[in-house]
């Protein structure tokens, strides 16, 4: 059995290639305008210190890392998907400007400017690439330092090793201590988006991780709300208030899982769509109030018949549907059957015996192949249960290939169940 996917279920996830292009594309136009800007602050510090030459020289740096920041990411548009290693390219770019612009513009004295710019590379790189990344923005800004003050640095030069290397060491301490808090914080971060990802789909099992290491910042804080109120939220998304059964959103949620299951393990399925009779007759003779608690009592009376691993759900005003995992057509038959009688049977105290209350039950039984057969499945057990409405009502009608042309030929002759 198998149904067409639905146009939003072809829609692939991003790749980490086409993430990347994404991101260094937004980037690009970030990386322009960072160095118009520093390209205008290296005219005006050298016309008002009268020093040209140094400025223009970091000018022509900043216009060199135009063409090449500019030249990657016209490729990465033209491409739409590329590996890391052009992350790594455009980070070591980055390292190379700031670096290239120190050294041709700057004094000795003020090298350790570089950590500055160095800081914003490392918080961009951390946010959008991760700690990997950041760790290899963070050891090349480290490499880069020394091998730009090695020269100038020493008994004649003005610098001195003892200073820079502690310069240094606090950088380095700063970088690693910030991409480990807002790597942590990302990480909760993500993990909370997950969460909701999942309640989208009704599922509502999923806790939001304990971090014993964590700060109790407000991301944790939402964490741990989410976990107190995660099972009241799974009643109110899940459930049918009055029969206390699961709503149809709560039943497609155990139908995904079941048929994925049994598509592993190659057995058999089995749907039940059940239908009170007439019960629209309960309802215009004793009320709406009386129709609840027979409702509630159906429910009620499923609770009771389903197995331990079966999945019972209320899915309309009337009607009730029942999942039966590694189950056939026989075993299915003999469960619907016992429904059928138990309801029958039963007293149910709002109609006291005035209105006769039954059902009808329809069955659909088939081992699942494909993963894509919820709609299969609920259109042929709808299809049984308009056959035994048909012929007669309170019995079972198991679905069979002929069933859909007796369903669409009563259905064009404007008969209703």
């Amino acid at each position: 059995m198998r149904t067409p996917t639905p146009a939003g279920a072809r829609q692939r996830a991003q790749t980490p290639e086409q993430a990347n292009a994404e991101v260094l594309l937004w980037q690009s136009r970030g990386r322009a305008g960072a160095a118009l800007v520093g390209a205008a602050l290296l005219t005006a510090r050298g016309l008002a210190e009268h020093v040209a030459e140094p400025a223009l020289r970091g000018v022509g740096v900043v216009a060199l890392y135009l063409a090449v920041t500019g030249a990657i990411a016209l490729t990465v548009k033209r491409v739409g998907s590329v590996e890391r290693w052009w992350v790594w390219l455009a980070i070591a770019t980055d390292l190379l400007v700031i670096f290239g612009v120190t050294l041709v513009s700057t004094p000795p004295r003020s090298y350790g400017q570089v950590f500055i710019l160095g800081f914003v590379l490392l918080h961009f790189t951390e946010f959008h690439f991760g700690r990997r990344a950041a760790h290899g923005a963070l050891a090349g800004l480290a490499v880069g330092y020394l091998a730009l003050i090695a020269p100038v640095t020493g008994a004649q030069g003005p610098l001195q090793w003892p200073e820079e290397l502690v310069t240094l060491t606090l950088f380095v301490l700063a970088g690693v201590a910030f991409v480990a808090l807002y790597g942590s914080y990302k990480e909760r971060l993500g993990a909370i988006v997950e969460l909701f990802t999942r309640t989208e789909q009704g599922d509502f099992t999923a806790e939001f991780p304990t971090f014993p290491d964590a700060p109790p910042d407000s991301v944790t804080l939402v964490g741990n709300a989410y976990n107190r109120v995660r099972a009241q939220l799974g009643n109110l998304v899940l459930t049918d208030p009055l029969s206390g059964l699961l709503n149809r959103r709560g039943l497609e949620r155990d139908l995904s899982r079941e048929i994925a299951r049994a598509v592993r393990s190659g057995k058999e399925l089995a749907l039940l769509a059940i239908d009170v009779d007439h019960f629209k007759m309960v309802n215009d003779t004793l009320g709406h109030l009386a129709g609840d608690e027979v409702i509630t009592e159906v429910g009620e009376l499923l609770r009771l018949v389903k197995r331990g691993g079966d999945v019972v759900a209320r899915t309309g005003g009337d009607e009730f549907t029942l999942l039966l995992p590694e189950t056939g057509a026989a075993g299915a038959f003999r469960l619907a059957n016992r429904i059928r009688e138990m309801v029958r049977s039963h007293p149910f105290r709002a109609v006291e015996g005035r209105v006769p209350v039954t059902v009808s039950i329809g069955l659909v039984a088939d081992r699942v192949m494909d993963e894509n057969v919820s709609h299969d499945l609920h259109s042929r057990a709808d299809e049984a249960l308009y056959a035994a409405k048909e012929t007669g009502r309170d019995r079972v009608t198991i679905w069979n290939a002929n069933m859909r042309a007796f369903v669409l030929t009563r259905t064009a002759d404007g008969t209703r169940p």
